[in-house]
């Protein structure tokens, strides 16, 4: 587990700094803020693991969904390549949130054996990550005119599908875990 993490993390410090080389020398400056920010962005688990305990497992989920959304996506710009990437990124980020609202529940003692709450609780925080990350590419539209929702040529399209890509990953969570659980009981 902690090698993967590693390798991973290894691969995409050196494409990074591969394509940061690369647009600096050939003037491709626009880019760099992108870049750039995969270097904070790796740094997320690690702040985070200083305020909750994550387990390998947990480390290695995180980077692998940094490695497809901030390297694969826009490091190296997958989002601009593959008309698909885009939509396919924001349903595993509902699927990978899921997760991450059950892990909630356990991290704070809050899981509860009414399965539905937890799934409740679970697809609540995929629908806020969905609003809260169309609200930031919101915010970097207009600050820094990056074009992230596509507002110049249709944002409403591109932020409904985000949303609804990421919403129906959860919802493909849920039945997956609500399945897995009541496979649990019926053993028992």
């Amino acid at each position: 587990m902690k090698k993967a993490t590693k390798f991973l993390i290894i691969i995409m410090l050196i494409g990074t700094i591969s394509l940061l080389i690369y647009r600096i020398s050939n003037g491709i400056y626009y880019r760099l803020p992108t870049d750039l920010s995969l270097f904070i962005v790796l740094l997320i688990p690690i702040v985070l693991n200083k305020y909750i305990s994550l387990s390998n497992i947990d480390k290695l989920v995180i980077y692998i969904f940094i490695f497809i959304a901030d390297f694969l996506g826009c490091v190296v710009n997958l989002f601009k390549y593959i008309s698909w990437f885009d939509t396919f990124t924001h349903f595993l980020s509902g699927i990978f949130f899921f997760f991450v609202g059950l892990r909630m529940l356990y991290l704070f003692k809050a899981y509860n054996k009414n399965i539905y709450l937890n799934i409740i609780f679970a697809l609540g925080i995929v629908f806020a990550s969905a609003c809260i990350w169309e609200i930031f590419e919101f915010f970097m539209d207009s600050v820094f005119n990056m074009n992230l929702q596509h507002y110049k040529d249709t944002g409403v399209l591109d932020t409904m599908e985000d949303i609804i890509a990421c919403s129906l990953g959860g919802v493909l969570a849920s039945i997956i875990y609500n399945k897995k659980f009541n496979d649990k009981l019926k053993k028992i």
